[in-house]
């Protein structure tokens, strides 16, 4: 809780002093390698008081050179109170243990000063040094059972609270402007996997899982996490298995892109992550600190994967594929900057602690937007795909329910026509009118004048009829020269007037050259009683009873 209320006093006091008993270095920094130390029965602040002055000057800002035998390093330098405000302590240590005296006084100590089977990890420090008048003695213990890492400090400096929480946030920049960014693309590929079935869901899970693992990474990697749970050892490792499983959740993205091209070969590198992740891990739990030993062929491996991911990709893109080309940025940029920061930050390469590899993200967001912009242009393919069709669907049905000689329907769409004249006239309660047609001697046209001829009377014969119907009105070819027309008048006397005009015009006007009349028999449906078997012999009785009676004439029956 006193660290998180440092953090919001840096917030919201930048700039403000903090007034007090201080001091600062007043150089040079002396260096002594040597296995004994106070736990072995030498006193370190006697050690440093009395032989300091002989020990081999350094540079605070390099590691000292040491020459690799010995496991612990004894380091001084003077400090004087006379600035009032510097007196806190910045630094950083990985896998190593450290103890901090002012002169006689111990006043920090933190690790285990004996060999571990587990690393120690890395941990940034904030230590305020106990007041003191004039000039005091300060000296630091480093422990470490790996040589290689044994001396490297990093962020030491002395300054005010308020400077140090500065420089003790600041490498988490790039992570702050990271993590919103990975949370927005998790939350937007889940909407995707969950609401577009039509997508591609198993690239979705995939982005997905590499930003789950990706942010998690973030989290383990910044130095806000040690307000939440100071446990140097659970991060570090925790850092480690993240940092094998990064490239092995990505490559699952490429691998889905290029999935289908014979020439990639995606599951060789995968496989290659894969293993080296179980040997370290193993090597590991066997006490061998193969974590971090491994570092030196982890990155060549990465490099050289993922350069053969970058070809495969161009390949792709070079044939048109769009995503592949849009994977190429952040593939490039993750891997340089991940290389870049893990080579500098495993060899102490650089004096800063600032990791870059988390700006990828702004690369990866335009591999999304990238993703997103082909599903809108998949989805409007699969839209333009579905309406053709359900275009050509319709043209069948309606080719199915059309005589394809006169244009009218015929008796498939007859069923659905007078189902929903009958349900309407039921609904308010009114009748409808049913008319059937049929043309008169029309034997006698395909026998005289041929089969060529009938049709083309057939069909100037439905034209006509076509003309004086109003456009709620159906005609349907009933079979051979019979028509029906279903209409929604309800009156028998306009049923009627209709009827008389169809039957004048047919016998005025010669059709496709022949002098022609037609029958027709005329009918209302019953609301109560009626049904489409008793519809149909009444308009059938009256058709024919127009036929005996000399045809060219209407007869109406009730």
């Amino acid at each position: 809780m006193r660290k998180i209320i440092y953090v919001l006093l840096f917030i919201l006091c930048l700039g403000l002093g903090r007034w007090g008993e201080a001091a600062v270095l007043e150089g040079p920094w002396r260096y002594c390698e040597t296995n004994e130390t106070e736990a072995g029965g030498v006193n370190v602040p006697a050690l440093v008081r009395e032989n300091s002055a002989d020990w081999a000057l350094f540079d605070m800002e390099n590691r000292p050179p040491l020459s690799g035998k010995y496991q612990h390093i004894l380091l001084t330098v003077k400090v004087s109170n006379q600035d009032p405000q510097k007196n806190v302590l910045l630094f950083m240590t990985t896998k190593q243990a450290v103890r901090m005296w002012l002169d006689d006084e111990m006043f920090f100590s933190r690790g285990h000063f004996y060999p571990q089977r587990y690393d120690e990890g890395s941990q940034p420090y904030m230590v305020a040094l106990p007041k003191f008048e004039g000039e005091a003695q300060l000296a630091i213990e480093l422990y470490s059972d790996s040589p290689t890492h044994l001396g490297w400090f990093s962020l030491f400096s002395l300054d005010t609270e308020q400077m140090q929480m500065a420089r003790f946030f600041y490498s988490d920049i790039p992570l702050v402007l990271a993590i919103p960014v990975g949370l927005a693309i998790i939350f937007i590929m889940f909407l995707y996997y969950r609401f577009n079935p039509q997508g591609w869901r198993r690239l979705y899970a995939y982005i997905i899982l590499f930003m789950v693992v990706f942010c998690l990474w973030l989290f383990s990697v910044s130095n806000v996490k040690t307000l939440f749970w100071d446990y140097p050892r659970v991060w570090w490792y925790s850092l480690s298995i993240l940092a094998y499983i990064l490239p092995l959740a990505a490559n699952l993205i490429p691998r889905e892109l290029l999935k289908g091209k014979k020439y990639a070969r995606m599951d060789i590198v995968i496989w290659a992550n894969a293993m080296l992740f179980v040997t370290a891990m193993v090597g590991e739990i066997m006490g061998m600190h193969t974590m971090n030993g491994l570092m030196s062929l982890y990155y060549p491996v990465l490099a050289i994967g993922e350069g053969a991911v970058v070809y495969w990709c161009v390949r792709a893109a070079r044939e048109g594929d769009l995503l592949c080309r849009s994977v190429l940025l952040p593939i490039i940029v993750f891997t340089s900057l991940g290389v870049f920061d893990g080579v500098s930050g495993h060899f102490y390469l650089l004096p800063w602690h600032v990791y870059l590899t988390p700006l990828g993200i702004y690369a990866f967001l335009y591999f999304v937007v990238g993703i997103l912009r082909e599903q809108v242009r998949h989805e409007e393919k699969l839209l333009r795909k579905t309406a053709g069709l359900e275009h050509k669907a319709a043209l069948m049905q309606k080719k199915s329910e059309t005589d394809a000689l006169t244009g009218c329907w015929n008796r498939n769409k007859l069923k659905v026509l007078l189902a929903d004249a009958i349900a309407g006239a039921r609904k308010i309660g009114q009748p409808f009118g049913m008319l059937m047609l049929d043309i008169d001697f029309f034997k006698k046209i395909n026998d005289t004048y041929g089969h060529d001829a009938g049709d083309a009377v057939l069909r100037a014969f439905a034209t006509l009829v076509y003309k004086h119907l109003a456009k709620e009105h159906e005609c349907i070819r009933w079979g051979g020269e019979e028509f029906l027309i279903l209409t929604k008048i309800t009156e028998q006397d306009e049923l009627l007037a209709l009827a008389e005009k169809i039957r004048e015009q047919v016998a005025a006007v010669p059709l496709a050259g022949h002098k022609i009349t037609c029958s027709i028999g005329a009918t209302l449906w019953q609301i109560e009683q009626d049904s489409t078997d008793t519809l149909f012999r009444r308009v059938d009785e009256a058709l024919y009873q127009a036929k005996r009676d000399g045809r060219n004439r209407v007869i109406f029956r009730t």
